[in-house]
């Protein structure tokens, strides 16, 4: 089982298994648990995914752990700067040259990129904001939703907001479970 330790993560499956990243040490960094991407991975077709878009991206684990087990293209969109060097480390010592990092704040990339289609979507901002309703209301309103198949979204287990509302239309919810302090939902296009 993949875990944190001494600020490293193991990636769990795929061309990358076993591999080794490391993260730094920030107290608002909180990497996606192992056991949480075991459950997100062995729900999402990836073999349904050509790409992924990784909102809020911290450690860039979700892409890693993607692209690994066989995402083409990653998109990585993170505002901390200290964050999108690591990411880039990382994907350099794996040698994986499929992953675009953005060093933006995610709704600003949101409204600037040309593309709103991408397979599977991942949101972890940081818990004790609005930036979840935020985004999820961006993606809605410029039809990401419509053109994804699959959306994961991860809260503190203690946020009672009701973000299925965004997806109603466009989405089935899969998967919404809390595990410790983590609530997360994995949700699939309804025309899948």
């Amino acid at each position: 089982m993949a875990k944190l330790l001494n600020n490293k993560l193991k990636i769990i499956s795929g061309k990358y298994k076993s591999r080794i990243i490391t993260i730094p040490n920030k107290s608002n960094l909180r990497p996606t648990k192992a056991f949480i991407r075991e459950s997100l991975f062995n729900i999402v077709n990836l073999n349904i995914c050509n790409n992924s878009l990784d909102l809020f991206s911290g450690s860039g684990i979700l892409s890693i752990e993607a692209l690994s087990r066989g995402v083409d293209k990653a998109i990585l969109v993170e505002q901390d700067s200290d964050l999108v060097k690591c990411i880039k480390q990382n994907l350099i010592l794996l040698d994986e040259n499929n992953a675009t990092v953005f060093n933006k704040k995610v709704s600003k990339f949101l409204k600037d990129n040309d593309s709103n289609a991408f397979d599977v979507i991942f949101l972890d901002p940081p818990y004790g904001t609005n930036l979840l309703d935020e985004t999820l209301n961006f993606l809605k309103d410029y039809e990401y939703l419509n053109h994804n198949k699959y959306i994961y979204f991860e809260t503190s287990k203690q946020d009672k907001n009701n973000y299925l509302k965004y997806l109603t239309n466009t989405h089935d919810v899969l998967k919404n479970l809390s595990i410790g302090d983590v609530s997360y939902t994995i949700a699939i296009n309804k025309k899948l």
